[in-house]
């Protein structure tokens, strides 16, 4: 594969993968379902096939978001290097962890709704299932994750001088929106999202087509020659 198609692959990626949690959160604003003190369960059982897209966008998406992370640590060849590589790996690991934690919520509420279970049943269910270990420890890797991860990568991409200053405060922004909740805080999330994996897009084009991981490499040949491909 050549280092320009490498590039293209990842941009798509990083544009899939934030997408994918936009519209997925839009989505899950719009699927109102009837009842008093509607639950997943509800959503599942009255939209089950927005519910099933709904899970599969959820899980896909993160999923092809991994896919461009390389390609924006290795943005950063010598300033910033190491604080890039530990937000890009904490990054990672938070999707992994979301990938595991969407696939148990949107698989059990699904399951639930289609066992078609009474009142009290479907109660006991839902509570095992709010009350799972595995789900949880995941949803928690995720959080801490996704809020500290970009924070680490985008300080260190500002270091390497690759993004501007906007984009560690959006980073901040995102995970400060993201851990208090509520309808406000859900499209001030987006809106930072947005602004933070667009300017890391933006970055990613205009690096240098070059195999990803070999900067530091590169840099070396370069500067022993006296020759800069950005020359």
């Amino acid at each position: 594969m050549s280092t320009r198609l490498a590039r293209t692959v990842a941009v798509i990626a990083l544009v899939v993968g934030p997408l994918s949690l936009i519209v997925g959160n839009v989505l899950q604003w719009l699927l109102q379902p009837a009842g008093a003190a509607p639950t997943a369960t509800d959503v599942a059982a009255q939209f089950p096939t927005a519910w099933l897209a709904l899970g599969l966008l959820s899980v896909l998406g993160p999923l092809v978001w991994l896919g461009g992370l390389p390609a924006v640590t290795a943005l950063a060849t010598e300033r910033g290097r190491l604080l890039t590589w530990i937000g890009g790996l904490v990054t990672g690991a938070g999707l992994a962890a979301g990938i595991g934690h969407l696939a148990e919520f949107f698989g059990a509420y699904g399951a639930i709704a289609a066992a078609g279970l009474d009142g009290d049943a479907r109660g006991a269910m839902e509570q095992a299932t709010g009350d799972e270990p595995i789900g949880n420890a995941l949803l928690l890797l995720f959080l801490i994750g996704y809020s500290l991860g970009p924070i680490l990568l985008t300080i260190g991409l500002r270091i390497a001088r690759r993004v501007g200053v906007w984009a560690p405060i959006a980073a901040v922004i995102t995970a400060g929106a993201n851990l208090l909740g509520g309808p406000i805080a859900g499209i001030v999330q987006l809106v930072a999202l947005a602004v933070l994996w667009a300017t890391i897009v933006v970055a990613v084009l205009r690096s240098p087509a070059r195999p990803i991981g070999i900067g530091r490499a590169t840099d070396a040949s370069e500067a022993s020659t006296g020759v800069s491909s950005r020359a």
